[in-house]
């Protein structure tokens, strides 16, 4: 692919670039062995990027970032074909670095930010959903999601049902030295954690109040301590609708 290309249009609904099918079904394919794009677009009262696709299952626009050339990064986490507008991957055979400000990982499959200097307004990431949640989260190993801000954490709100749901998980229960009943509850979590659990029907809320200590050498391992939220009495909602 020695040759370069340049598309460029001054008027609407004639294309800069139109590309149609090569050996490998791709429209247009752009590459770059150097420090630019492989693919820029702009437009000054368009859109600088469109991607559309039409067979369930696909994406819209795929982006990828893989340090093994060899190696395509796949979606082995869906068990079903999974359709998206916008579709980020990123495979890591290197470690990943931890940003030194922020405390988090230098590698994601979608990244949103507001832009400075400028005045900062606007949403890193917004989702929106009609009938299911605008936002979800998932982790295999870790947490499903994670929010720090200078002011809140999490602000969360609804005009019809509760602001936040913990979903009540059921899981055995045993006696205290005293004889009162106790959940039996990881022995490894962190101070602040929170969960709802039932048994036979009945929901009882406890809170993480001091982190697991792994031990080592002549320290012994401490599990993480749990006490509970104390409620008060029940009562029947009287709002709303399904």
């Amino acid at each position: 692919m020695a040759d370069n290309l340049v598309g460029k249009s001054q008027q609407d609904g004639i294309p800069g670039v139109y590309g149609g099918n090569d050996a490998n079904g791709n429209g247009v394919v752009g590459e770059t062995n150097g420090s630019g794009e492989g693919v820029f677009g702009q437009s000054h009262t368009g859109n600088g990027v469109v991607g559309r696709g039409w067979t369930f299952g696909k994406r819209g626009v795929w982006g990828i970032f893989d340090d093994d050339e060899q190696s395509p990064p796949s979606s082995a986490h869906f068990a079903v074909a999974v359709s998206a507008g916008v579709w980020g991957t990123t495979s890591n055979v290197a470690e990943v670095a931890t940003d030194p400000m922020l405390n988090l990982k230098t590698a994601s499959g979608v990244v949103g930010e507001v832009s400075l200097p400028g005045h900062g307004f606007g949403y890193g990431v917004l989702g929106v959903g009609h009938r299911d949640e605008g936002v979800v989260g998932w982790s295999e190993l870790g947490a499903g999601g994670r929010f720090h801000g200078a002011t809140s954490g999490i602000i969360a709100k609804s005009t019809k049902r509760g602001q936040i749901r913990l979903v009540p998980r059921e899981v055995d229960f045993g006696e205290d030295p005293q004889g009162n009943p106790r959940p039996h509850l990881p022995k490894i979590a962190e101070a602040g954690e929170m969960t709802m659990v039932t048994k036979a029907g009945k929901c009882s809320l406890w809170l993480c109040v001091k982190s697991w200590q792994p031990g080592g050498g002549v320290v012994p391992e401490t599990n993480a301590r749990w006490a509970e939220v104390k409620l008060g009495a029940s009562f029947n909602g009287v709002t709303g609708t399904t």
